[in-house]
């Protein structure tokens, strides 16, 4: 797992030379951040997966923003946190913000019959601004079972790709030895 994600992700030294980055570049470039270990990667990819299901608002790159700051502040593995974070892209937008109302407005027994039916009037955006609890409620929710579950399986497969790798390596060694003998 480590090599994949090694060969995936930019390396170091040339992102030091980047313009862009050079007001930030002790932070960006921080080793800590670019550590692939089983804790800095399923971290990321958990906490990328609760990042991805803020509202997403088009003209400011909310995302990404909260991406840099989080990942610099606790160490985390930028590459997978930003990749995690595309998992909310102009594609899933409409799914996830009406699946975050949903979820929000059942958890506040909010009854969304009265503004379907106002959808399909002429003045669908009069009462737009009730949907805001809900919407921000389930995306939190989403965002936490998406990340809770996200980090089981992020451990679960670096775990089982170490146990599969471990045995191939001892399987080898076995048969060097029985073939010695």
């Amino acid at each position: 797992m480590q090599r994949w994600l090694k060969r995936v992700t930019p390396n170091r030294a040339k992102l030091e030379t980047l313009w862009c980055l050079k007001p930030i570049e002790g932070l960006v470039v921080d080793r800590g951040c670019w550590t692939i270990n089983r804790h800095s990667v399923t971290r990321a990819f958990a906490l990328g997966l609760f990042i991805a299901f803020i509202p997403p608002t088009p003209p400011l790159p909310v995302h990404l923003v909260t991406c840099v700051i989080v990942g610099v502040l606790f160490r985390l593995n930028l590459p997978v946190l930003f990749a995690t974070v595309f998992v909310s892209n102009p594609l899933t937008w409409l799914p996830q913000v009406v699946g975050s109302i949903w979820v929000g407005a059942k958890l506040m027994g909010l009854d969304l019959a009265p503004f379907l039916r106002e959808l399909q009037s002429r003045t669908p955006w009069a009462h737009i601004h009730e949907l805001w609890a809900p919407l921000l409620l389930g995306a939190l929710v989403l965002g936490c079972i998406a990340a809770a579950t996200g980090y089981v399986l992020a451990q679960s497969i670096w775990r089982a790709r170490v146990l599969y790798h471990l045995r191939r390596r001892r399987a080898r060694s076995s048969g060097r030895g029985a073939a010695l003998n």
